[in-house]
């Protein structure tokens, strides 16, 4: 789906690397997406829901339009649900397989269901960039909360200053993660 809030006044930028010109020549403001406009965004929701009506097992239009929920919407819930359907519709693809483990995480915070997914993601997509990239931010994160939960721990259980804290922690935590997705760059 790309894009994202650019510095040109609040539009979502879906592919006019900064420019400020498309390429059909107009503002190059991609989505056309606008704080306070909901209309490309509906157009753009209205699209989807015509297209899967017409095609309900659309694995790639059922993921698509999750993504869309996901990133432009925030509609988490329904992004799931459509994932949902994407998986069932195609259990192999890693891009779906993939996001919805992220939402996972995202919502829920249930690292062993996630991880299952990514596993599964993995296991279908091999060399594919996205899956393994997704993968590695996910070990990353779910170490970096084991190092938040530990330093809470920590703060709940002393009165010690900052420096303190980190005193006999692993300072070595994210090299874990880093060493678990390398191997599936190098492959």
């Amino acid at each position: 789906m790309g894009g994202g809030m650019g510095s040109s006044g609040g539009w979502i930028c879906g592919g006019c690397n900064g420019s400020g010109k498309g390429s059909d020549g107009g503002h190059g403001r991609g989505w056309g997406f606008h704080e306070g406009n909901d209309h490309g965004r509906d157009r753009t929701d209205a699209y989807y829901q015509n297209m899967i009506e017409a095609n309900p097992s659309d694995a790639l239009l059922l993921g698509n339009y999750a993504k869309f929920l996901k990133e432009v919407c925030g509609e988490y819930p329904k992004a799931m649900e459509y994932l949902q359907r994407a998986i069932l519709a195609n259990p192999d693809d890693g891009h779906n397989l993939s996001l919805y483990a992220e939402l996972i995480w995202q919502t829920e915070k249930d690292a062993d269901r996630a991880e299952g997914y990514f596993d599964q993601a993995i296991k279908s997509a091999p060399d594919d960039s996205f899956v393994i990239a997704s993968y590695a931010k996910f070990l990353w994160d779910t170490e970096e909360d084991e190092e938040d939960k530990d330093c809470q721990n920590k703060s709940d259980h002393s009165r010690t200053n900052q420096t303190d804290l980190f005193h006999g922690t692993n300072h070595h935590l994210h090299l874990t993660a880093a060493s678990k997705a390398l191997p599936l760059f190098l492959n």
